[in-house]
C-alpha cells in the first residue's frame, strides 16, 4: 500500500428502515449467501486472505485478492468485488475504505474473527468442510421438504430422497462418505479445544471409552490433556478399519446396539441427536452395563431451549434439529428430554455440567440406588462472560447422604 494511501474505516450502522420488513424480504433472498460462501470456499478466499495477513499484508482489495488466484482472467476482480462485501456484511470479512495516492478508492478486506474459522488453522480444523456437506453434499435433502412435513407416509426422508437410510446410503456413496469424515475430521478439534479448556471431568478417569469415536481424532486431543487415561475408541468396523494407530489408544470395532466395552467413563460426542428416543435408550442401557458402580457416561451435544428466541443459539440448535429429522429422522433435545433419556435408561443421577455457549455435556452417574434429588440452580454469572455467555446453570441429581458431584465442575462452578 501506498505511503500516500490512507483507509477510513466504514461505519458499522446505518439508519434503521422497518426492521420487519427489512428482516423479512432478506428471508426472500436467503439462499444467495450460501451459495457464495461455498463459492469462496472453492476458491480458497478464506485461507488466501489468511495467508496475505500472515505476510504482512493487513487488507487486500479485490485486485489484490484476484491476482493471488490461479484462475486468472480480466473480469475476475470486478466479480470478486460483488462477493467481498456480501460475506463482509455477514461478518466474515472486515471491510474498510483505502483511499490510494491518486484519490481512488478501494474497498480492503480482512478476515473477521468469524471468518477465521472457515480458514484452515495449524492443526487443520476448520468449518469449511462442514459448511460444503450441508450445501452440497446433501443438496437433495432440502428438495420436497414439504411432503417431509405434509405427507404422512414419509417417515424417512433421506430414505425417499437417497434411496437408503443415512448411515447406509454414506457407506455405499463414497464421495458423500469422504465429505463426511472429512467435515468430522475438520471441526472435531475445534469443539474439543472448546470443551477440554472448560470441562475437568476426565480428571481421575481410568479407562475412556468414546463410543461412535471414528478414527480417534477426539480421544488423541483428550489423552494429549490426560496422558494416563487408557482410551477405547468404539466405532463400527468398517469405520475404525483404517484408523491410525496411537499411543495409549485401542481401537475396537463393535455394534453399539449390542454391546460396548467397558471402561470407567464413556463418551457420546454428539451421537444422541443423531436417533430417535428409542435407539438412545438401547445403547445407553448398553452403556449402563458396561460401566461399574459410580461410572459415569459424558454427553456432548447440543441442548435446544424450551421456547425459541432470535439469537443465534436457538437459530442454530433449532436448524440443527431440522437437519437431523429430515437426515436420521432423529432431533436434538431439550435439558428435561435428555433429563428422561437418562432416566429411562436406568441412570440414577443426572447432572448438567456445562453449557459450552452451544454444547452441553451432561454426566449420568451409575449408582445401585434408584433414589434422586436436584439440588438448586446454580448461579454461573460469575463466570467470564466472554467464555460463557449463555451458560446454562448446573443441574445436580444426588442420592441421600452423598456429596454434590461437583467434582466435574470447572473452577468456580
Amino acid at each position: 500500500m501506498s505511503s500516500n494511501s490512507k483507509q477510513i474505516q466504514l461505519p458499522i450502522e446505518v439508519a434503521k428502515v422497518d426492521d420487519g420488513y427489512l428482516s423479512a424480504v432478506l428471508l426472500c433472498v436467503s439462499r444467495v449467501f450460501p451459495a457464495v460462501l461455498n463459492a469462496a470456499i472453492d476458491i480458497n478466499l478464506f485461507d488466501i486472505i489468511a495467508k496475505a495477513h500472515s505476510s504482512c499484508d493487513s487488507t487486500l482489495s479485490s485486485s489484490q485478492i484476484a491476482s493471488l488466484l490461479p484462475n486468472q482472467h480480466p473480469q475476475l476482480a470486478n466479480r470478486l468485488d460483488h462477493i467481498l462485501p456480501l460475506l463482509a456484511s455477514y461478518s466474515l470479512l472486515d471491510c474498510s475504505i483505502r483511499t490510494n495516492h491518486d484519490g481512488t478508492r478501494d474497498r480492503v478486506y480482512s478476515l473477521s474473527p468469524v471468518g477465521k474459522y472457515f480458514a484452515f488453522d495449524t492443526d487443520g480444523s476448520s468449518l469449511a468442510t462442514l459448511s460444503t456437506l450441508v450445501h452440497r453434499g446433501l443438496h437433495d435433502l432440502w428438495t420436497d421438504v414439504t411432503d417431509a412435513i405434509v405427507d404422512p407416509n414419509r417417515n424417512n426422508h433421506f430414505e425417499r430422497v437417497y434411496g437408503l437410510p443415512s448411515f447406509q446410503y454414506m457407506e455405499t456413496n463414497a464421495e458423500l462418505n469422504h465429505m463426511f469424515k472429512i467435515a468430522m475430521a475438520h471441526t472435531g478439534p475445534i469443539e474439543m479445544k472448546r470443551v477440554l479448556k472448560s470441562y475437568k471431568g476426565f480428571e481421575g478417569v481410568s479407562t475412556l471409552v468414546d463410543v461412535g469415536g471414528g478414527v480417534g481424532e477426539t480421544l488423541k486431543l483428550i489423552l494429549s490433556a490426560y496422558p494416563s487415561i487408557k482410551g477405547i475408541n468404539f466405532d463400527l468396523p468398517q469405520m475404525i478399519k483404517n484408523a491410525p494407530r496411537h499411543p495409549g489408544i485401542e481401537h475396537i470395532g463393535g455394534d453399539m446396539f449390542k454391546s460396548i466395552p467397558n471402561g470407567d467413563t464413556i463418551l457420546l460426542k454428539f451421537v444422541c441427536h443423531n436417533w430417535p428416543d428409542e435407539d438412545c435408550i438401547k445403547f445407553l442401557k448398553n452403556c449402563h452395563k458396561a460401566l461399574p458402580p459410580h461410572g459415569k457416561v459424558v454427553v456432548l451435544d447440543h441442548i435446544i431451549p424450551e421456547v425459541p428466541t432470535s439469537n443465534d443459539i436457538s437459530k442454530y440448535t433449532f436448524a440443527l434439529d431440522n437437519l437431523m429429522i429430515l437426515t436420521f429422522g432423529a432431533k436434538e433435545r431439550t435439558e428435561n428430554e435428555f433429563e428422561i433419556l437418562c432416566k429411562n435408561s436406568g441412570f440414577s443421577k443426572f447432572h448438567v455440567v456445562r453449557d459450552l455457549t452451544v454444547f452441553l455435556l451432561l454426566s449420568r452417574i451409575r449408582a445401585r440406588d434408584a433414589y434422586y434429588s436436584p439440588s438448586p440452580r446454580e448461579n454461573l454469572e460469575e463466570e467470564d462472560p466472554r467464555e460463557f455467555q449463555e451458560a446454562l446453570s448446573s443441574l445436580q441429581f444426588f442420592n441421600p447422604g452423598d456429596e454434590p458431584l461437583n467434582e466435574e465442575m470447572p473452577d468456580g462452578g
